[in-house]
């Protein structure tokens, strides 16, 4: 019987600091925000023009989303003398860009989709149009071609090329609303 008591005291001395300890402070747990649904191609435009649109800053979970792991992003940039220059980016690139702009506030909008698709593929011809700032300036017009791939589920960009029209290249009207 002294054998249980010393052995139920032991036992007691070696679980009771446990009992007593702090409990470890709760992980905070950052909320994920729920992405537009991109099943078809029309919730994937409007997806894009979400994703983009916002704060410098913004919580890009949704813009990554959008892409395969390997897309790219290609501004084309066009010099005073008329020189056209791609400038090819990772999504992450591009995220950085829009963080070193530190704008309050950029706005996307798609003015006219044109959409070819067959199975699996497509390809947009969209004319758009940025805001940028609180109150809402102008930012530039350009076209996107984005090519996408649909996986059996969702669209996902596998590539946005674009250029923003210039004072010596202004969009032809057929590419207008």
């Amino acid at each position: 019987m002294r054998r249980l008591y010393i052995f139920l005291a032991i036992v007691s001395c070696l679980v009771s600091p446990r009992l007593f300890a702090q409990e470890p402070e709760a992980k905070t747990i950052t909320a994920v925000p729920a992405c537009p649904s991109t099943e078809t191609l029309d919730l994937l435009i409007k997806a894009i023009d979400a994703a983009v649109t916002g704060p410098a800053d913004k919580d890009r979970t949704c813009f990554r989303a959008l892409f395969l792991a390997d897309a790219r992003l290609i501004p084309i940039r066009i010099a005073g003398d008329g020189e056209a220059t791609p400038v090819i980016l990772t999504v992450d690139g591009w995220i950085n860009a829009v963080k070193e702009m530190d704008t309050t506030n950029l706005v996307e909008t798609q003015l006219k989709v044109k959409t070819e698709s067959w199975g699996h593929e497509a390809h947009f011809w969209s004319t758009y149009q940025t805001k940028v700032g609180t109150d809402d300036k102008l930012g530039d017009r350009g076209i996107n071609s984005i090519r996408a791939i649909f996986d059996g589920k969702q669209w996902h960009v596998i590539e946005i090329v674009w250029q923003a029209e210039t004072k010596n290249e202004t969009l032809p009207s057929q590419y207008l609303p």
